[in-house]
């Protein structure tokens, strides 16, 4: 078991950081510490292992307070009781859901700084928590998904205001349920009014969401159908291709057949030719002979007469030879 240090007595009460609030974390781990400070409340362990400069005072996140200024500033928030507030624009659909130490005036404060670039803020409902930071990071952990980017103008300056959310009155009070705090004023009909605006608001969007939906499905089908129309395009240019390439296929094979019926038929008329040509010379060599075997009569007898006198020449011939002979003997 560790007890306060009376120097971290003083500096918790230098804060304002009750002693109530504080947690012995003898021989637990950090993991350990967190869990029992987060079920009992406490803001501060002690007994812890200390910090290179020594000290023993840690927060939930086991930060050291004394070596760390913001962490102070954080945990006194933290320590110090104050009021959460619902502020709703009706023509903007917004909540402003933050907590201060008194909200009495928050709403002509919120109008006449124009907060969040809004002059229509109405109070919908205050309560009473005992402990300030605690709502407070749990409001922001819970609507953050709801968390409105919007600006603050104040002295002159503009910074991020925070705070600002999207979402309906019911279930930020939901949300601000989940921790304890005392109800004080609520206006059931600011309340309500921005509930059904907001509903209505609701309706729409999802009737558009809707709508986008239909629309994007119906494009989309629109686009797969004219997919399907270019590949069967694409397919039907192809087939016709094919089939033009077959035709031409086959009608450079009707050529190539022709050119070869046509080679065949000349080289058959070309021996045709040679064949008549050889009959016709032949014919020509034979008919003297059968001129001579088929003479008339009157050709015959000529004939015959010039062999007659051929042969009386040579008889002569042959007596005067004889008588030459003689006569020289």
């Amino acid at each position: 078991m560790a007890t306060l240090t009376q120097e971290q007595t003083d500096f918790l009460k230098s804060h304002h950081i009750p002693m109530d609030k504080t947690f012995d974390a003898s021989g637990l781990s950090s993991k350990e510490y967190k869990a029992k400070m987060k079920e009992n409340g406490a803001l501060v362990a002690y007994g812890v292992p200390p910090c290179p400069k020594g000290h023993t005072l840690k927060n939930k996140q086991a930060n050291c307070l004394q070596c760390n200024p913001q962490a102070i500033a954080s945990l006194k928030r933290q320590a110090t009781p104050g009021e959460v507030y619902i502020a709703v624009s009706p023509s903007q659909l917004l909540a402003k859901i933050s907590l201060v130490e008194n909200a009495s005036d928050i709403i002509q404060q919120l109008n006449s700084e124009n907060h969040a670039e809004i002059n229509d803020w109405a109070l919908a409902m205050t309560g009473r928590t005992e402990s300030i930071g605690q709502m407070e990071n749990h409001l922001q952990q819970r609507l953050a998904d709801y968390q409105v980017p919007k600006k603050l103008t104040a002295d002159g300056k503009t910074t991020k205001a925070s705070g600002v959310y999207d979402v309906d009155v019911h279930d930020a009070l939901e949300v601000m349920n989940e921790m304890p705090f005392t109800l004080r004023e609520i206006d059931n009909a600011v309340m309500d009014d921005f509930h059904a605006r907001y509903s209505d608001k609701q309706l729409r969007e999802q009737q558009q969401t809707e709508q986008l939906a239909i629309e994007e499905a119906a494009r989309k089908q629109a686009e797969l159908a004219e997919q399907a129309r270019q590949k069967q395009a694409k397919l039907e240019e192809q087939r016709q291709l094919q089939q033009q390439a077959k035709q031409q296929k086959l009608a450079q094979k009707q050529q190539r057949q022709q050119q070869f019926e046509a080679k065949k038929a000349q080289k058959q008329q070309k021996i045709a030719t040679q064949v008549k040509h050889s009959s016709l010379e032949g014919a020509l060599v034979a008919t003297p002979k059968s001129s001579s075997i088929r003479q008339s009569p009157q050709g015959f007898f000529d004939n015959q007469k010039n062999v007659m006198w051929l042969m009386i020449a040579i008889a002569v011939i042959l007596a005067i030879m004889v008588t030459a002979y003689a006569m020289l003997k």
